[in-house]
């Protein structure tokens, strides 16, 4: 089971669930620009009471199953630098856990997928599926946390100003050669972290276009709530009431986000307030959750003057 020791992990902004629960969403480890998930993050997902021991002991018990190159890495295998224990730590991880724990485990999609499979079910991969959607979506506009980078770029400074006097200094040629080579990939990783810091600048700013971007594409999967209150041309149903009665019905919570139980029905987007600058909710209904939500109206004695496929129709014609 060999592994990389470079493992180079990024924040890229919240992932929330139907129960208003939020995580960090985390890049790298399996390739660049894939999202990846820490065993401590899976056992709060799942509500396990031991917590991330749970999670390394099921992986232990089943190692067979896993892939330690493209299913999961354990961080004990690889470097602890001082910037990836900061960013444990930034996650919920206490220093003497990741100091005493034997292993950390971060898993991929895949292994992630694996994992629900043999620890908790099919059903259960079905429960989370909107999550993993979500959580493991590859968006164009990864950005990278700028604090880490920061670090990163002084300290490759550092490095290369070190190489390149022992270079000067070193009398073998081969030796000498070496140096001279790794300060090469060092200004080279230097020039790349710049590009990205000056680009952070035009990413945020473009944030508010990004949102509405990502609604527009996740409309074509999914309904704003105002557009399927006029398809269906209820009487005193439109978007306020109808989200009014999805609560009294139990469907979603304060804040118009599902229960754990629906949530499969409901697409949650965040969307950046560019004048607060905190972070609001679109709840859109999915094509499934049309079909939950027109039996509820009808059990509900509500008047349907069209079907099911009629109204889905409609819905995609508007989107």
């Amino acid at each position: 089971m060999t592994m990389n020791n470079d493992l180079q992990l990024f924040t890229n902004g919240k992932v929330t669930i139907g129960d208003g629960r939020e995580f960090t969403r985390l890049i790298g480890g399996f390739g660049e620009g894939n999202s990846t998930i820490t065993d401590k993050q899976v056992a709060e997902l799942l509500g396990y009471k031991d917590g991330a021991r749970h999670v390394r002991r099921q992986v232990n018990e089943n190692t067979k199953h896993f892939d330690y190159e493209h299913d999961i890495k354990d961080f004990k295998r690889a470097e602890l630098t001082p910037t990836l224990i900061k960013l444990l730590i930034s996650l919920g991880y206490a220093k003497q856990s990741i100091t005493q724990a034997e292993n950390i485990y971060l898993f991929s999609k895949a292994g992630f997928l694996l994992f629900l499979k043999f620890a908790e079910g099919d059903k259960s991969v079905e429960l989370y599926k909107n999550f993993i959607e979500d959580y493991f979506q590859k968006d164009a506009e990864n950005v990278i946390m700028k604090q880490t980078l920061q670090e990163e770029w002084e300290f490759l400074k550092e490095q290369k100003a070190i190489n390149y006097g022992r270079a000067i200094c070193e009398q073998d040629e081969l030796k000498r050669l070496d140096l001279l080579q790794s300060v090469e990939k060092i200004v080279n990783r230097i020039k790349d972290i710049e590009i990205t810091l000056s680009n952070e600048k035009l990413i945020k700013s473009l944030q508010p276009e990004i949102a509405l971007a990502s609604t527009l594409i996740d409309a074509k999967n999914a309904f704003d709530v105002g557009v399927f209150s006029k398809v269906l041309r209820i009487k005193d149903l439109g978007r306020n009431n109808l989200f009014a009665w999805l609560r009294e019905k139990g469907i979603l919570m304060e804040g118009n986000t599902p229960y754990q139980q629906y949530i499969q029905y409901f697409k949650v987007l965040p969307i950046e307030n560019s004048y607060t600058g905190r972070t609001d909710y679109k709840t859109l209904i999915k094509p499934n959750g049309v079909k939950y939500i027109v039996k509820r109206l009808i059990d509900d004695g509500k008047i349907i003057t069209k079907s099911v496929n009629e109204i889905l129709a409609e819905l995609e014609s508007v989107a």
